[in-house]
């Protein structure tokens, strides 16, 4: 049994903190909205990090005044937000900081946040013997259900860190969305074509995967040419 080593801990501590602030922030702000829509307010569109404003400035404009427990709120978002942006800036000193994140961010759709976690949760690249089994680890390879006299696939297994998934499945989706010739991008909106773009997202998640233990492994940065092979 692999037993994480400090760095990995304290980054793991630090991913998870930002992940707290993060969820807490929504579901102030989805309280706020729930109250909204009680009073058929319909606030501008704009950034998470400017809800409080908007909602304000729309009171100010219908000449409105907001009940005291939704005035308490907003405040509250507003911290929640500078200490979100507080734990950004940390990951993105560590990760430029850091030579395997600073190899791993040369992916398309890799950002700190993916880098960092992704360390924190491999720690020890040399205790995978491939990248299948890195994939195996993460939660993002097929599952089975079959018995002596068929076999069937089924959806992926979502073993091992929820978190790392969901943020690699993230970063599938910003390469996806970028309209790019990037070897990967290509691959992954063609297979969307043929099935469903949710399957495609998944299956690009899975092969940044492979990539990222490769480069890691091997000391390398991203390389479009040998990502079109792969692809």
């Amino acid at each position: 049994m692999h037993v994480p080593t400090e760095v990995s801990r304290r980054l793991k501590s630090l991913c998870g903190n930002r992940e707290e602030l993060i969820e807490c922030r929504t579901k102030l702000i989805n309280n706020v909205r729930g109250w909204l829509r009680t009073q058929l307010w319909r606030v501008r569109t704009g950034a998470t990090s400017s809800f409080p404003e908007r909602v304000t400035e729309h009171a100010t404009k219908i000449e409105q005044q907001v009940p005291e427990h939704i005035a308490r709120t907003l405040p509250l978002i507003e911290e929640l937000t500078k200490q979100i942006h507080a734990a950004d800036h940390q990951l993105q000193q560590i990760a430029s900081e850091h030579p395997t994140c600073l190899r791993l961010m040369t992916v398309p759709g890799v950002g700190p946040v993916t880098a960092v976690r992704f360390l924190a949760a491999i720690d020890d690249v040399t205790r995978f013997p491939n990248a299948h089994s890195v994939q195996s680890y993460i939660g993002l390879t097929p599952g089975e259900n079959s018995s002596s006299d068929r076999k069937q696939r089924t959806g992926i297994t979502k073993a091992g860190p929820a978190k790392l998934r969901r943020t690699l499945v993230q970063a599938a989706w910003c390469v996806m969305r970028n309209p790019s010739n990037d070897p990967l991008a290509t691959w992954a909106r063609q297979l969307a074509t043929r099935k469903h773009k949710f399957v495609a997202v998944v299956a690009l998640a899975r092969k940044l995967v492979g990539v990222l233990f490769a480069i890691w492994r091997d000391g390398t940065t991203y390389r479009p040419k040998e990502a079109a092979l792969a692809a």
